[in-house]
């Protein structure tokens, strides 16, 4: 009985530490990119390795896939991206539910997910959704908390079969913060199957211990990236034309967001002259507690790069450029000797620059500088003086 006993836990312990162990795919240099097509018809896709033989994560984390709905994923790079190709296998794929959302909304559907952490430590990966409609969806994780408000410009293509669909995916390498001597990513790559409600991870992953970020495999073979310049503009104009008590109003504002690549791991970003009418509204929340209600930044030059600003929480960069509370309803609050100078109704920025990334050990750097109205007339004060 011992004897049978130890033979059990045995082979226990082997099954779990290989499902802990960590798997490889080797990344395929290419001199031409590929047509993102959904077809995966160029020669190298022949060439390249393959992750395959995924573990289910939910529910019942460490089962191991069905036959008939298998998943392999080939990678390829050049100096522009990187590259991904995915075949998920389904006998029945008339059962894949195709619930058309907009971008970032996952919805009842299938998807494929692709998560990068070019530093591989563990945490802050850059996550890449494909739903099985084609709509995309990205995040940046930062403790457990994914960030669907960032958003980077990248390319997919969804093709079905008759016993498949296949995702093909290009991620320029300016939607990352890596830097070219780290040869080795984490990396891991997820399938849901909603009608089975199975959700499966290339990598094996131990829901009871620590996160899942941390349980990335790795992703070899990059070698001698040289990518190109990292430099963008986003110009933007508003006008608008109001009556009002026979009255009429004619406003008008332009602006420029701009974002550089000073290395592959830093980053300048720089928004001039915004004035955010662009932005989504809030949804309305009622508080009915006595702290102060957090709202999730929708401005695009808040979202870039600010997982090293919130820390602690403690910084909030909705204050930032914000106008002063209860703007129409402070006359009421007026002392008799007390008289309101300015009264703004939008917000007073003027400028604002923001640089951020990692160093090759993995120290993370920020640094944010807002200027507005206020700040230049202290200047001229001190001028003055």
């Amino acid at each position: 009985m011992k004897y049978y006993l130890s033979i059990l836990f045995t082979l226990v312990h082997l099954t779990l530490t290989s499902q802990q162990s960590k798997k490889e795919i080797k990344a395929l240099k290419i001199d031409k990119a590929p047509t993102i097509d959904g077809v995966l018809d160029e020669d190298f896709w022949k060439n390249t390795d393959t992750a395959k033989d995924f573990f289910k994560y939910e529910p019942k984390s460490g089962g191991h896939e069905l036959k008939n709905k298998k998943t392999t994923v080939k990678v390829a790079y050049d100096d522009e991206a990187i590259y991904f190709g995915a075949t998920l296998y389904d006998d029945t794929p008339q059962k894949i539910p195709k619930q058309f959302t907009k971008r970032d909304k996952i919805g009842i559907v299938d998807f494929f997910l692709v998560s990068l952490n070019p530093n591989n430590d563990g945490n802050y990966d850059t996550e890449f959704f494909v739903l099985s409609t084609g709509v995309q969806a990205d995040a940046k994780v930062n403790a457990k908390r994914e960030d669907y408000k960032w958003s980077a410009v990248w390319y997919s293509k969804v093709k079905y079969n008759k016993d498949s669909w296949v995702v093909e995916m290009k991620i320029p390498y300016s939607a990352l913060r890596f830097s070219t001597n780290v040869e080795t990513w984490g990396i891991n790559f997820y399938r849901k199957i909603n009608y089975l409600n199975e959700f499966f991870s290339w990598n094996y992953i131990n829901p009871e211990i620590g996160t899942y970020t941390q349980y990335a495999g790795l992703l070899t073979g990059l070698k001698n990236i040289k990518p190109p310049v990292r430099l963008s503009f986003s110009p933007y104009a508003t006008a608008s034309y109001s009556i009002a008590n026979k009255s009429s109003i004619f406003d008008k504002s332009i602006g420029l967001d701009l974002k550089y690549g000073i290395s592959e791991s830093f980053t300048l970003d720089a928004t001039l002259i915004p004035d955010f009418r662009q932005t989504a509204f809030d949804d309305l929340v009622l508080n009915l507690s006595p702290f102060e209600q957090r709202y999730d930044e929708q401005r695009a030059f808040f979202t870039e790069g600010t997982e090293l600003f919130n820390k602690g929480h403690l910084f909030y960069s909705r204050r930032i450029g914000n106008r002063p509370i209860g703007n129409r309803s402070v006359k009421r609050n007026l002392e008799d000797n007390e008289e309101i100078i300015e009264n703004p109704s939008k917000v007073n920025m003027l400028n604002a620059v923001k640089v951020s990334g990692r160093t090759k050990k993995g120290l993370g750097i920020g640094f944010l500088m807002p200027l507005q109205k206020k700040h230049l007339q202290r200047l001229k004060i001190q001028l003055q003086i």
